[in-house]
């Protein structure tokens, strides 16, 4: 896919969205999962990281750690320590959107490395359209759809 193509997408995202359509994040994951799937994993961590900062969130440093934890992705660990971590984040004192977000993402990394890869699109899904509580919070919107351009072109850079 080209960058257009993937920008084209993007608009279709908003286009969704403003028709309250379930599951508008799944084709930006599905075309950025096209890549290698880290991707897809790198774009919904990048949205936690704007999330948790955006509404400043007081555990910060309590959740910070998962996601720096999974953003090193030379570190491989296996599918159950994956589902470890996600039902030690899952199962913290009182959850809200961004833990159970996070949670989502190492459900993510748990699937894409069990090889079930439409299982782990879904978790980045439900993860980002978890933490756009308001669809008609175009700023935030906006953000996430600009680091998942970010992503791309640095990728297709690359290569």
């Amino acid at each position: 896919m080209y960058i257009n193509e993937f920008k084209a997408e993007l608009i279709r995202a908003k286009e969704r969205i403003k028709q309250n359509s379930f599951l508008w994040a799944y084709p930006i994951a599905l075309a950025l999962q096209k890549s290698p799937y880290f991707l897809a994993i790198q774009w919904l961590i990048e949205c936690l990281q704007i999330y948790l900062y955006e509404f400043k969130s007081p555990r910060i440093s309590e959740l910070n750690k998962y996601i720096q934890q999974a953003r090193d992705l030379s570190n491989i660990l296996t599918f159950l320590q994956c589902n470890e971590i996600a039902q030690e984040i899952w199962y913290l004192s009182g959850r809200d959107e961004i833990q159970t977000a996070i949670a989502r993402l190492w459900w993510s990394i748990s699937a894409f490395n069990n090889g079930k890869e439409h299982g782990g699109i879904m978790e980045v899904v439900a993860a980002i359209e978890l933490i756009l509580p308001d669809t008609s919070n175009c700023l935030l919107l906006d953000r996430y759809l600009q680091v998942a351009v970010k992503i791309y072109e640095e990728y297709e850079s690359q290569n």
